[in-house]
């Protein structure tokens, strides 16, 4: 399965189904081939160990994720980026077995659950061409379901992964649901002990019919709930009355489930939280309406961000029924993102505010040039409408926000490196950019002139300065610490690396 975003930590899994599958959901009870996941299904696959060095002039890379979907058709897109991949499989043990060493290798971030536990987590950004990380869990005699998910920035999208176990300990089978139970069922069923105790009886039907109201749903994100459920106190701005915010400080049952993010994407589902009241109650559930979806919610997730202004980009000039083609004219053009910002952070069911989908904004891809590109053609627009001049006046705040507050120098990555590393900066204003390398002895290694670059962030591999760990003399550099200068205009400042080989 492939959903839209590359945060490691956001359930892109919930984002794509609106909220009735979740990443735990699937960790714990498994999914059956063809099962949905919004307009997808999960379908049978098998990542080879593909490693491309044609187009690396220093290294490899591994593409091997877009090459399964791909093939097996979870999407045409030969150069996917800010997607999350899940892979699902069952390790048969033939008895229990303690302490079993596991490896993955990723580009970019990776997570794994075995038997519905998480039990190894990466947020890097890299590239891969084999297993890189290495990590210990228990296996149960019998099934045991493991889920991988790895989160792509941009560029390739690799997954490695291994069980350091002889080849008769182990076998694998394709997973299947061990249980059909829906996100509610399956709170009620992990929070009974607590549900069912008589105090909270009494004060939960109160507190869930009150998150039910739309103008306290608009209010409902991940965020606020963690913030309300540290501070029970700040449970009044969402019109609960005294005895049931007390009740609600002493019982850590409760805060805990607050806290428990398949429950906080539950409260932000309307039926969901409609099916969860009904099992506490013991009523009918009440299901709202149908909720009309967003001409500019290109992704389908149900909001729409600066994630789908950077999706109608890259899709500039296309003609024909298109998700980006925001005002169905037939050409995705200016126009449509324009009012893709007028919309920005507006939701089929509230609005709220700008999102930048999980992502910091250096990793969007998305630069200053660009939406100052926007708005030049913007202009050009009959902006009498009112719609159209929020568009624009919505892109005006945006390139605030990607604009760096001052120069800087960031940290190369990777460091220690053998033999390539690239240098990340940020120009709060266009400069003539170099960077200079120098050994421990301060005698010049390397200069790389970057020539004029215009106002951004420059930390992607793609717009990062890179150094292959060559001298000028295109001889490779002995191991050691080496110091590198940037120089931006009237900018200086230095940092330090490490070769290891």
């Amino acid at each position: 399965m492939i959903a839209s975003g590359a945060d490691i930590d956001s359930d892109q899994l919930a984002v794509a189904s609106k909220g009735t599958v979740t990443e735990n959901l699937v960790a714990e009870y498994g999914v059956n081939e063809g099962d949905p996941v919004g307009q997808l299904q999960w379908t049978r696959g098998r990542i080879l160990p593909e490693i491309d060095c044609l187009l690396w002039r220093w290294g490899c890379r591994s593409d091997n994720v877009n090459s399964v979907v791909n093939r097996i058709g979870l999407s045409s897109d030969r150069g996917l980026d800010y997607h999350s991949a899940y892979a699902l499989i069952n390790i048969v043990s033939v008895r229990d077995r303690k302490n079993v060493a596991m490896g993955v290798g990723s580009d970019d971030s990776v997570k794994v659950w075995l038997n519905g536990k998480v039990v190894h987590v990466n947020n890097v950004d890299r590239g891969t061409t084999g297993i890189q990380d290495l990590f210990r869990v228990n296996l149960n005699a019998g099934d045991n379901l493991l889920l991988v998910k790895v989160s792509d920035n941009l560029w390739n999208w690799g997954m490695f992964f291994d069980i350091y176990l002889a080849a008769g300990d182990f076998r694998t089978s394709l997973p299947t649901a061990t249980l059909d139970i829906s996100l509610a069922t399956h709170l009620f069923q992990k929070y009974r002990a607590t549900l069912q105790n008589p105090e909270i009886q009494e004060v939960l039907p109160t507190v869930l019919s009150q998150l039910q109201k739309p103008e306290i749903q608009a209010l409902l994100t991940p965020f606020t709930i963690n913030i309300a459920a540290e501070n029970p106190d700040l449970l009044a701005q969402f019109g609960l009355q005294d005895e049931a915010i007390t009740f609600i400080k002493g019982n850590p049952g409760v805060r805990a489930m607050l806290r428990d993010p398949d429950f906080q994407i539950l409260l932000q589902n309307p039926n969901a939280l409609s099916e969860f009241v009904a099992l506490v109650t013991g009523d009918e559930p009440i299901i709202p309406p149908e909720q009309s979806a967003l001409p500019a919610d290109v992704d389908g997730n149900g909001v729409v961000n600066i994630l789908d202004l950077v999706r109608i980009a890259t899709r500039l000039g296309r003609t024909g029924p298109d998700p980006a083609d925001v005002n169905r004219d037939g050409t995705v053009n200016i126009r449509d993102i324009v009012l893709a910002a007028a919309l920005m952070g507006a939701e089929a069911a509230a609005p709220s505010q700008y999102a930048f989908g999980g992502l910091h904004r250096e990793d969007l891809g998305l630069q200053t040039g660009d939406i100052h590109a926007w708005i030049a053609q913007a202009q050009r627009l009959d902006l009498r409408d009112p719609t159209l001049e929020k568009g624009v006046a919505v892109l005006k705040h945006l390139m605030e926000v990607l604009t760096p507050n001052e120069t800087d120098l960031l940290p190369n990555y990777p460091n220690p490196f053998n033999p390539e590393t690239w240098i990340p900066y940020q120009l709060a204003t266009s400069a003539d950019v170099r960077i200079s390398i120098y050994a421990a002895d301060g005698k010049l290694v390397r200069m790389l002139n970057l020539g004029h670059q215009p106002v951004g962030i420059y930390r992607q591999c793609s717009r990062a300065a890179y150094w292959d760990g060559r001298n000028r003399q295109g001889e490779p550099v002995a191991s050691g610490v080496y110091f590198y200068t940037l120089t931006a205009g009237e900018f200086t400042a230095t940092r330090k690396m490490l070769i290891r080989k």
